[in-house]
């Protein structure tokens, strides 16, 4: 598979091109906007953290902008620098984004102009009467601006809704103004009531239109901590918002066909892909969701531009893995790719080398499944293999198999797709995955081994021979580690003939070892004496360790008592 390696990473920022299907909701919403049966009217758009509520308002507002009969206000109280006056910073937003659309009308701009300073009054009195201003004031100024006002007065909010719904009703050509509402689940509950209550009390008249794009579980949560911990403050809480919202729109969650097409449409970014590109591939998915055909990226030989099969592979791998799980959202989807782009460009530079859809595994595995993660970065580096081999025929229901131990059985799902990780050598990867994330990576050998392997090559053969029994008697990965540790020590150790004589007897009792004994005799092969020669010759195994005796027949600088011994030991196997 080709290897990523430009993969870009993707900010938080809110889409204006449909990468979602949103379509099916936004059309709904521009087709009540344009009825009168309710008026004024309030539309929530429901979804969680990271589900794509922003980039509907983004669509409404692409949709409505080029419309004459709509005038479209976005407003962010998360954003607003004075949190002391949501309320006040809403209206002064509203009437500053009117007063720009009807600038060239004196009529309009005088009206706003005269609600703007009641707003200013307001703000005055807030700030004198939490100390926020220390200008010197006369007493005459400080009664008037405590002075209770009339609906009449022009410094006053009493006759401010009033005032407000004139100056929309006589908006020239305008049906409608349409305010959206972004992040108001991000605001504090002061902020939140803040924002509804400027609304409900001064905005709310015919012709208006608000779009409350938030998670309507936190802004019932932020309702009731305004009200205090009561009985009844949750009821209320859900009572008011309904009052206010008289259309509820959900967003629905990825469905894995939906969430394929999406990350296929991030990750042609990363291709190169320019935006009018992405665009189009954008519309030919969102044609084949509309027909009911799936995945959304196929059959793209119409475009001019389509992605590569490896990347829309990657995307049925990551949908398929978080398909039925928490990462199910854009914002999440955005963010597991940053990890994978970060992660492949650390592999890349400590030398790692591991194919794209074996990382995106292993990120599933250690995003979703932490503590199994672990467990195989605990485990002993011989040993990961045959774990992965264990836990993978057990996930695929294979006779016999059974779970490995301390693995949730939560895996089955990732552990049974594609690709097989048994057959991949993971080792450099875990160990730099475990150092990224603090984790305990697995050690060669343990103590116990450690101890086991100095008998084996200590003094006496009783000993020695008790040691042996005991390492054939663990289990074969663990025996693996053991043998690679013991078969080290040779660079340490002046004559060979005990480490040889007894990894030669030890891989009798285990035959996968052999090639690792091999392989240790090859490097030491200048240092083998006429004992190690007799001893491979009279094993059962003698057949493996043949090419190593005739090459200390041809190989220069081998002592010629070992030239000897190879030769007649060479000679004896063929009968001569």
């Amino acid at each position: 598979m080709t290897e990523v390696t430009d993969l870009k990473l993707w900010d938080d920022n809110p889409s204006f091109i449909d990468l979602l299907g949103f379509d099916a909701v936004v059309e709904p919403i521009v087709q009540a906007i344009g009825k009168t049966d309710v008026d004024p009217l309030a539309i929530g758009v429901h979804s969680p953290w990271g589900g794509g509520k922003s980039t509907v308002l983004n669509l409404l507002e692409e949709r409505l902008k080029d419309t004459r009969r709509y005038a479209v206000i976005r407003a962010d109280p998360w954003q607003y620098d004075d949190q002391t006056d949501v309320r006040g910073s809403l209206i002064a937003e509203v009437l500053d984004q009117l007063g720009d659309k009807f600038k060239s009308d004196a009529t309009t701009k005088g009206r706003i102009s005269d609600l703007v300073a009641r707003i200013s009054w307001t703000r005055i009195g807030l700030a004198l009467g939490k100390g926020a201003l220390t200008m010197q004031w006369d007493t005459n100024q400080l009664i008037d601006a405590f002075t209770p006002r009339g609906r009449s007065d022009d410094k006053s909010m009493a006759g401010f809704k009033d005032a407000f719904q004139a100056l929309v009703k006589g908006l020239p050509e305008l049906d409608r103004v349409v305010v959206l509402v972004d992040d108001l689940d991000r605001c504090l509950p002061p902020a939140v009531m803040a924002t509804l209550e400027g609304i409900k009390l001064f905005l709310a008249v015919p012709k208006m239109v608000f779009v409350l794009a938030a998670d309507q579980e936190m802004v019932r949560d932020s309702i009731a901590v305004s009200l205090g911990e009561t009985n009844r403050s949750g009821a209320f809480a859900t009572r008011y918002l309904e009052k206010i919202v008289q259309l509820p729109v959900t967003l629905p969650r990825l469905a894995a066909t939906d969430a394929e097409g999406y990350i296929g449409l991030l990750l042609a970014r990363s291709e190169g892909a320019n935006a009018e590109q992405i665009s189009a591939l954008a519309e030919h998915g969102a044609s084949r969701r509309r027909l009911g055909i799936s995945p959304l990226l196929a059959d793209m030989d119409g475009l001019e531009w389509q992605p590569q099969k490896e990347f829309l592979d990657l995307s049925a791998q990551l949908a398929e893995g978080l398909s039925s799980d928490r990462l199910a959202n854009p914002r999440q989807i955005k963010r597991f790719l940053n990890a994978f782009g970060v992660r492949s460009s650390v592999a890349r530079s400590r030398g790692v080398t591991i194919t794209p859809s074996a990382l995106m595994k292993m990120l599933l595995l250690e995003d979703l499944h932490r503590t199994s993660f672990e467990t195989l970065a605990a485990a002993a580096k011989s040993e990961r293999t045959l774990l992965l081999r264990n836990w993978e025929d057990w996930a695929r229901g294979v006779e016999g198999a059974t779970l490995p131990e301390n693995i949730n059985a939560d895996t089955a799902h990732w552990a049974a797709s594609t690709p097989s990780l048994a057959e991949i050598d993971l080792s450099l990867y875990l160990d730099l995955a475990a150092s990224l994330l603090n984790v305990r990576a697995g050690e060669e050998t343990s103590d116990a081994v450690i101890r086991l392997v100095e008998r084996l090559l200590g003094s006496g053969s009783a000993a020695r021979d008790a040691a042996l029994v005991e390492l054939t008697g663990l289990g074969e990965g663990e025996q693996h580690a053991a043998m690679e540790f013991t078969l080290r020590q040779g660079r340490r150790l002046e004559d060979l003939d005990v480490l040889f004589e007894k990894t030669i007897q030890w891989a009798e009792k285990t035959p996968s070892l052999v090639s690792l004994v091999v392989d240790a005799a090859s490097n030491f092969l200048l240092r083998l004496t006429p004992g190690t020669v007799v001893n491979m010759n009279g094993s059962a195994n003698k057949t493996q360790y043949l090419p190593i005796v005739q090459r200390l027949v041809t190989t220069d600088g081998v002592d010629s008592m070992v030239v000897e011994a190879a030769r007649m030991e060479i000679e004896s196997s063929h009968g001569n």
